[in-house]
């Protein structure tokens, strides 16, 4: 993780204290990335049904049923 600011004519890397302890831990953890891949599969890689997806267009396109009288 590392931000790149320009200072002067040349070009230094600058990254902060928290950006070296991050890269590092990851270095030595690399479970973790493989949780964060995990995880983001479970959350939004999801196989996608475009039957469902039309029955619930469907559904939504259906009046809705309401009483003949308001206040019921």
């Amino acid at each position: 993780m590392k931000f790149k600011y320009l200072y002067g004519p040349g070009r230094k890397e600058y990254v902060s204290e928290f950006g070296r302890f991050l890269d590092g831990y990851l270095r030595e953890h690399p479970e973790v990335r493989r949780d964060q891949e995990l995880g983001w599969r479970i959350w939004w890689e999801r196989p996608v049904d475009p039957r469902a997806i039309d029955r619930e267009r469907q559904a939504e396109l259906k009046p809705a049923a309401y009483h003949s009288y308001y206040y019921e």
